[in-house]
């Protein structure tokens, strides 16, 4: 049995972090490029929102028995396969989960103007994610 109260947890962390760079929407990418810091703490709030949305599925499939991923993309695909992420955006969560590793492992070959066209885009990607996670374990 999942922890509920575990997911939540995450969930609401996931949403602040969304709610932080939703301010980004307002920065013009030319006013994001000239500042380093908006790069920075946008790429953080990216990286561990996305680690929060792996930790969930971790969580979930390891609860449910449905295997043991080796790396974050196979942890996409079961999740994707049992269902807890929409199958038609498997593609996008495997490019986030990609995208993570890069940010930790490879910090040095990522391009500002990647990371301000990500923040423009992330909170959507998350959003299917967060209501089929709340539909399947915390509707009651």
């Amino acid at each position: 049995m999942v922890d509920q109260e575990k997911i939540r947890q995450k969930l609401h962390f996931i949403r602040q972090q969304l709610r932080e760079l939703d301010r980004f929407e307002a920065i013009g990418q030319d006013e994001f490029l000239k500042e380093p810091f908006y790069e920075a703490a946008a790429t953080r709030m990216l990286q561990i929102s996305i680690e929060a949305m792996l930790d969930i599925c971790a969580h979930v499939i390891a609860r449910q028995g449905w295997g043991l991923p080796k790396t974050y993309v196979e942890t996409v695909e079961m999740a994707a396969r049992h269902g807890l992420i929409p199958k038609d955006l498997t593609a996008t969560y495997k490019d986030m989960a990609r995208f993570r590793n890069r940010v930790v492992h490879l910090y040095h070959d990522i391009d500002p103007k990647e990371i301000w066209q990500i923040a423009q885009l992330h909170s959507d990607n998350l959003q299917p994610f967060m209501t089929l996670v709340v539909q399947q374990y915390l509707s009651e």
